[in-house]
């Protein structure tokens, strides 16, 4: 029977650039926080990048979770 076990969890905070002038697409930047606990609670992640927002170069766009488990039999 296989298991799973949790491998990485990350967040990426996608940054919102500007627009792009040829193909009027909005430009993302973004960066990424790991270590991120496998049951950290999505209130308080969004707590910790909300506190970041004011020190980054550019408005919030949207925030990403993943979370990577490694299966084995």
């Amino acid at each position: 029977m296989a298991t799973e076990r949790p491998y990485k969890s990350t967040v990426a905070v996608k940054l919102d650039a500007g627009v792009n002038s040829v193909t009027g697409n909005m430009i993302v930047k973004s960066c990424s926080l790991g270590k991120i606990a496998q049951d950290a609670d999505k209130d308080k992640v969004m707590d910790v990048v909300g506190a970041l927002i004011p020190v980054l170069d550019y408005p919030l766009a949207h925030v990403e979770r993943t979370e990577v488990s490694i299966l084995e039999n």
